[in-house]
């Protein structure tokens, strides 16, 4: 196994036993524990698998109970429906046969006159369509949704593709739950070579007490295609309730933050897509447009959606669920790209009392007793101690700039400590990708330094763990979790940061401080691993001169100064002396001449992709004369501060309409050649769109500003940099070229 399987496997945390081989049907037995201080009513949890095709007979403590078969790729999945009483744990007998006849928890019924199926748990009843409009075209997938006999909502497509197939099949027809398989197939091209054949899944599934319907998908279509559920559709809802994950919006001159519960209109986002009430995803980040819960209501009745489950969610930055918003104040649609990825969210609706909240969302998402029992390990025989977890949507828990960094430091300093129970469990916890998602999944960390922070805590953790039986199996989670860190943050073989150069720095202050206790205890030694050495060079490499003799941090993006400026950087006078132009992957090139004289040359061209932490300063240079700086980014951090991203040696756009025009994209080096009188570099940067910015916009997080999209080819932006070196007393020069 290669060693990028091998992390993408810690992402698959559960496995579930096959208790009988093909042809037979066994007894064995599986135990279920409740380890939390709540007790789950009518919890659906498996209890094990069966041969395809089987039935099941499940008994507790002599008695047989309900149980419902669902038949996968993996044989089938025995589930049960029970209460767990906090602290309990309880033995199952399952085995093969024919289980006997109750009424089901959930009712699925087909009506062939409307084109439905439906799913009824007695507190919610979902429509969900079954065959192609009569024009042919795609049928929006949820028809309706309903509770204490109101009816609300419908749904539809926006897409100018053709349907060429749907199909809707009951894959779990109780007693236990009830689950639906949606799959359209449409005409054209997908994916980003253009060779997948354009579709989406939807699985609908409702099960006993829930106050939701969860709505699982699967998709390959393109940018811009959709559907909507239509949440006022029924009825005239006019106000909104929200959860965003941020109080306010940063530190620009904002300060009016939309409340969160308010009037279903337009415009209340400050510098944000004017129709967007909220946009819902299932991990805490800092943008205060963003929550994991929406709900239309007329103050009687609500319906809306929360997402849940990070983990099970494949490139979630395009498949969040926005929560639009017009006009006329009484529409809210819940609307869900179908670009490409998965998503799992729910879809809720009932009196106002029953929105989720914190603990409803605990119980059936995050803290899920299925869950915990497949994929966490919650006995230790001897020790004390309960069940430890955070909560994903909670800043004050999981902010990485926030108490996690305390955190992390007092773990590094208990790793020689034998842990409880709470350790065990809070360690595989913050492992686990449903709490802040997994690059593998393409979760971006919102910074690379966030996920650094947030992972050092459960990996210093998992060194308490090493007399636990199961040790070898949290050790190998944690050193692939570092690895996805380390992978994901360094660009190799240039040690290139994907942060800008003062946060690779503390970075790598995080890993150092790791690295004794994972040699000690977790049979790994980062130190070893190429990239921690090439990180390390290329830092020293991109030092820029202070004086003659003296380096310091090249102070772009968020690299903070301190008092006396750039903080200082030592490096060895010979490893300067050897220094020459050179290309550094990732980042762009490093033009030196003279390095460590008092007559060194040295410019930084910002020409590689790497974003975290930079500025707008794509294609941006750095320069140095006679070894001090003397044309430099605009080198302001917290205090003072300056969002601009304009502020940068880069080309500007300006019309009778946007005289404040921003180009983004990302850059890359398209051409580099060097001699021993001249070196070349040509960067680049392609977008289809132009930004109208204000001439001071606002630092506030994740802003955007309106777009002027370009049709056919995009724009191209071309930076030519030569560097005329000098062999004797006269001055090296720049010439800059921009197309």
């Amino acid at each position: 196994m290669d060693f990028l399987e091998q992390v993408r496997r810690r992402v698959v945390f559960g496995a579930i036993v096959i208790l009988a081989s093909a042809g037979a049907a066994s007894a064995a037995q599986s135990t279920i524990r409740n380890p939390t201080k709540r007790t789950y009513t009518q919890a659906l949890v498996r209890v094990g698998t069966l041969p395809a095709g089987s039935e099941a007979v499940v008994k507790s403590g002599g008695k047989e109970i309900p149980s419902q078969v669902e038949t996968t790729e993996h044989g089938g999945i025995v589930w049960i429906c029970q209460d767990f009483a906090p602290g309990s744990s309880t033995t199952f007998d399952v085995s093969g046969g024919t289980a006997a006849k109750i009424g089901p928890l959930v009712k699925v019924t087909k009506d062939d006159a409307h084109n439905l199926i439906v799913l009824d748990n007695g507190t919610i009843r979902i429509a969900v369509s079954t065959a192609m409009n009569a024009d042919g075209s795609a049928p929006g997938p949820i028809a309706s949704i309903s509770a204490d006999g109101k009816t609300f909502g419908k749904s539809f497509w926006h897409t100018g593709r053709k349907l060429t197939k749907f199909t809707a099949e009951v894959v779990g027809d109780g007693p236990l739950f009830g689950k639906v398989h949606l799959h359209y197939d449409f005409d054209g091209p997908a994916g980003a070579d253009g060779k997948l054949a354009s579709f989406a899944d939807i699985e609908v599934r409702v099960a006993p007490g829930w106050n939701h319907a969860e709505i699982v998908e699967r998709h390959e279509m393109s940018r811009g295609e959709y559907w909507e559920f239509v949440a006022s559709d029924g009825w005239k809802p006019t106000e909104g309730i929200a959860r965003p994950f941020s109080a306010g919006p940063g530190s620009g001159s904002v300060s009016d933050v939309p409340k969160p519960n308010r009037a279903l209109k337009p415009g209340a986002l400050p510098n944000q897509q004017n129709d967007l009430y909220i946009n819902l995803f299932p991990r805490w980040n800092q943008h205060y447009k963003d929550g994991f819960l929406f709900a239309a209501t007329d103050g009687q009745y609500a319906v809306g959606a929360a997402v849940v489950r990070a983990g099970q969610w494949v490139w979630p930055h395009d498949n969040s669920i926005q929560a639009i918003v017009k006009d006329s104040g009484n529409y809210a649609g819940l609307r869900g790209q179908t670009w490409h990825g998965a998503r799992l969210w729910w879809l809720f609706a009932g009196p106002v009392a029953r929105v989720p909240d914190d603990g409803y969302i605990a119980r059936y998402g995050h803290e899920d007793l299925d869950k915990l029992n497949q994929d966490f390990v919650l006995d230790w025989d001897g020790h004390k101690g309960g069940f430890n977890s955070i909560n994903p949507y909670d800043g004050g828990q999981i902010n990485p700039t926030g108490g996690i960094r305390q955190q992390g430091k007092a773990a590094v300093a208990a790793a020689g400590k034998t842990a409880d129970v709470g350790v065990l469990t809070l360690a595989q916890f913050m492992m686990h990708p449903d709490t802040y998602g997994s690059y593998w999944l393409h979760w971006s960390p919102e910074n690379p330094n966030f996920f650094t922070d947030f992972a050092r805590v459960p990996i210093a953790l998992t060194a308490q763990l090493r007399t636990h039986p199961d040790f070898e199996r949290f050790r190998h989670q944690a050193e692939m979790m570092f690895r996805e860190d380390v992978y994901h943050s360094i660009t190799m073989p240039s040690g290139a940061g994907q942060e800008c150069p003062g946060y690779q720095r503390h970075a790598m202050e995080a890993w150092r401080s790791l690295a004794p206790l994972c040699k000690q205890y977790l049979k790994f030694d980062p130190t070893s691993w190429p990239e921690m050495a090439a990180a390390d060079r290329f830092l020293r490499r991109i030092s820029q001169p202070a004086g003659a003799g003296n380096r310091c941090d090249l102070p772009i993006g968020d690299t903070h100064p301190g008092k006396n400026g750039p903080a200082p950087v030592d490096v060895p006078a010979a490893e300067v002396a050897k220094w020459t132009t050179e290309e550094l992957q990732g980042f762009g090139v490093i033009f030196n001449n003279r390095p460590g004289t008092a007559r060194e040359t040295y410019l930084s061209f910002k020409a590689g992709p790497n974003r975290g932490h930079y500025h707008g300063d794509q294609l941006s240079f750095h320069y140095c004369a006679d070894a001090h700086a003397i044309a430099v980014d605009h080198h302001c951090s917290y205090k003072p501060r300056a969002g601009q991203e304009h502020m940068h040696n880069r080309v500007a756009f300006s019309t009778d309409d946007m005289p404040y025009a921003n180009m983004d994209g990302y850059e890359r080096l398209i051409a580099f050649k060097t001699s021993k009188v001249a070196d070349i570099s040509v960067g680049q940067v392609e977008s289809d769109r132009l930004r109208e910015v204000t001439k001071l916009p606002p630092e506030n997080w994740d802003q955007e500003f309106p777009q002027h999209k370009f049709d056919g080819s995009p724009l191209i932006y071309r930076r030519t940099i030569v560097f005329m070196k000098s062999a004797d007393a006269s001055p090296d020069y720049f010439v800059v070229r921009d197309q």
